[in-house]
């Protein structure tokens, strides 16, 4: 927990250089930061407080992992790069948003997250040309769509899944960020008069207001249930990276995109679990909402636990009741419940493939094929049992 911030404060190195001397089980260590995401944090603050420590054969091999995803950030850097390069050469605006952008706007260095899926926004409306850019550069989808599915496809969906069979580079493509987990979805064109420019390698790029990313964290990590503690680390490197917060203008955002309380449980986990230095005005407003702090008194207890209980991992299901209480109020719970039941996936665009005029009819299937899912499920828990 010490080390998984953006920079350590005299007080911290001495805890740190105080621990790292006692009967640490190293590889114990290193297995919860890999869990947590938090491996190349956890070994710069090792390397700037204890470099003694670094001999034990765990930390070797951190060595050799962060060096390794070193050289990997910077090549999937400069590929984003060209792809960004390739869409503006044919008029086309893209802003990239996690991966290494987000490392950077909440540490300080683009190499200290782990990197999976790069992350690019279009405009809905340039979506298709996109992709069909980056097909015609050799990545691949799961879905084959005309541009009839597509538009039908997109009307419902935020973004679609790449891939390149020649390198181990994957895309998602997003016409909108927060996977309409929002009342109000957070678009390329929406955002484009609050933006700032970033530092990335050498690159301008685009972001949005340092407010909006804000809100964006505390809804990624609410919609993933806080599954880690880099979820909650990022949002509290970005508050410390940043100075001169408009958190006025981060109570206006919460409100329009009406997640104030989605917001209040990701700043309340900041100032608990970093310390983050929030002004009272808004721990005074997340104390207010009793259903803020159960929520926040339970991820904690679940980011902290020793081992993740099958209960910890059904609480983050994307069907768990911990989405429905994080909604501010009954109109937002009833819209999630009905995005969630009726909002055809690409499951069942691969299942039942249909032709754009159709696509409606996905509306009908998906909760046929929730309820087969569920009974092939329920039929399966049974069987040994009855045999």
């Amino acid at each position: 927990m010490l080390c998984a911030r953006r920079s350590l404060e005299p007080e911290s190195v001495k805890q740190i250089r105080l621990l790292s001397t006692e009967d640490i089980d190293w590889d114990c260590l290193v297995n919860k930061a890999c869990a947590h995401k938090l491996q190349f944090l956890l070994y710069r603050c090792l390397k700037s407080a204890c470099s003694e420590s670094l001999n034990h054969p765990a930390l070797v091999q951190l060595d050799r992992l962060y060096l390794r995803n070193v050289a990997y950030s910077l090549r999937i850097t400069r590929q984003f790069f060209e792809i960004m390069d390739l869409l503006g050469d044919h008029g086309i605006q893209a802003m990239p948003f996690k991966g290494p952008v987000l490392s950077e706007l909440a540490y300080g260095d683009h190499t200290l997250r782990p990197i999976g899926d790069l992350d690019l926004l279009v405009d809905r409306q340039k979506a298709f040309r996109s992709l069909e850019l980056l097909i015609d550069q050799g990545f691949r989808t799961e879905l084959a769509l005309d541009f009839e599915q597509f538009w039908a496809y997109s009307a419902k969906k935020n973004g679609m899944a790449l891939y390149h069979p020649g390198s181990d580079l994957t895309l998602d493509l997003h016409w909108e960020m927060t996977g309409n987990y929002a009342f109000e979805p957070l678009v390329l064109s929406r955002m484009s008069l609050d933006m700032f420019q970033m530092d990335l390698a050498g690159r301008t790029l685009p972001q949005p207001c340092l407010e909006t990313l804000l809100i964006y964290l505390c809804l990624c990590g609410t919609r993933d249930c806080w599954k880690d503690l880099e979820s909650v680390s990022a949002v509290s490197g970005l508050i410390a990276g940043h100075h001169n917060w408009d958190w006025l203008k981060v109570q206006r955002i919460a409100d329009r995109l009406r997640c104030r309380r989605m917001a209040s449980l990701g700043l309340l986990l900041a100032f608990h679990l970093f310390d983050s230095n929030l002004p009272s005005t808004v721990l005074n407003t997340a104390a207010d909402d009793p259903i803020v702090s159960n929520l926040a008194s339970e991820v904690c207890q679940y980011l902290l636990a020793a081992d993740e209980s099958e209960a910890v991992a059904n609480r983050k299901s994307k069907f768990s009741t911990f989405h429905i209480r994080a909604r501010d109020r009954w109109p937002e719970k009833l819209r999630y419940c009905k995005h969630l039941l009726l909002n055809a996936t690409d499951q069942e665009w691969r299942s039942f493939p249909l032709p754009a005029g159709l696509s409606f009819l996905h509306t009908l299937l998906r909760p046929l094929r929730l309820s087969m899912t569920f009974l092939s499920r329920t039929i399966g828990h049974k069987g040994p049992g009855i045999r």
